[in-house]
């Protein structure tokens, strides 16, 4: 959104996510949300990273102020939920604020004037191989229920055979192979590692949380350590050509010798420095899939403090 102008992005509305943390070139990300120019609003429950550049908050409902259909990740369940209690305050969940917009709009779709409920009871009404036989009373009791996955499942792949099938001629690569890591020459790959107490971004907002972790950590292989001069609780920058960011080392065999690993997405006000790990992501995508290159940057550490700034 820093260089769109036929026509150019003037507004923006951001729900369900943060992307002043989450999302890959943070520096970038940041230019563009500080934009004079751009209209901001966020719905959120939290004052995000993101929150802080927004024009308008408006507060939004937690899991337990709405209702909703979640499935599983990596199973095959699904679970129905109803709100536990009213909205606090003047709270709406996202499908509340999207009718109200629509309403003002003047969009006439039916599904705009229906609760979350009525829509649930719309989707879960349409017939589906995958829930036939389910246990029904289950499912609307809120317990999790398996889906009817069908016996002849492998067909569902679309491949010659119906099977998954490593070996593709008519990729560019026909077999996996190792391709090295586009950041260049720079000595360390960069691991963006899962925490054990966040999701992305989400549970920041939970100090006793965050001294679990105790701090924004970089982790690094003893012989790495001893090779740049560095010691454990050492502050740190890594570096590339995307940005900096400051870290406090932790020194462990854990890690393999050629690989740093920063684990979870801190909020910048919780970090060492003014930039969390995603100023050392890249926007490029992956060759095949068109995914996010996480796992596909390489950094350089040092001691030290932030020298070139952070405006990448």
């Amino acid at each position: 959104m820093n260089h769109l102008d036929n026509p150019p992005i003037q507004s923006l509305y951001i729900y369900h996510s943060n992307p002043a943390a989450v999302t890959p070139d943070q520096n970038q990300v940041l230019r563009g949300l500080a934009r004079e120019d751009l209209f901001t609003i966020v719905h959120e429950r939290f004052m995000t990273d993101t929150a802080r550049y927004a024009d308008v908050i408006l507060p939004s409902t937690s899991s337990l102020e709405h209702s909703d259909l979640y499935r599983s990740y990596g199973t095959y369940c699904i679970q129905r939920a109803k709100a536990v209690i009213p909205p606090v305050g003047e709270s709406r969940s996202n499908s509340e604020v999207f009718s109200i917009l629509a309403k003002a709009l003047g969009c006439s779709e039916p599904f705009f004037r229906q609760s979350a409920d009525e829509l649930i009871d719309y989707l879960l009404s349409i017939p589906n191989p995958l829930r036939e036989g389910i246990d029904q009373e289950a499912l609307a009791a809120g317990r999790a229920v398996e889906l009817n996955l069908p016996k002849n499942a492998q067909s569902q792949f679309k491949t010659p055979s119906g099977k998954i099938e490593i070996f593709n001629p008519k990729e560019r690569y026909p077999l996996p192979c190792y391709i090295p890591p586009y950041g260049g020459d720079l000595p360390f790959r960069l691991m963006t590692a899962p925490s054990l107490y966040a999701l992305n971004s989400s549970f920041r907002e939970r100090e006793d949380l965050r001294l679990k972790e105790n701090a924004m950590f970089l982790q690094m292989n003893p012989k790495d350590a001893l090779a740049k001069d560095l010691k454990e609780g050492n502050r740190v920058v890594a570096f590339n050509e995307l940005g900096e960011v400051p870290f406090i080392l932790k020194v462990t065999s854990k890690v393999p010798s050629g690989l740093v690993v920063a684990e979870g997405v801190w909020w910048l006000e919780h970090c060492p420095g003014s930039r969390a790990v995603n100023a050392l992501t890249s926007q490029r995508l992956t060759d095949q899939g068109a995914g996010s290159t996480f796992y596909d940057n390489t950094v350089d550490v040092r001691l030290g403090q932030v020298t070139s700034g952070q405006s990448g």
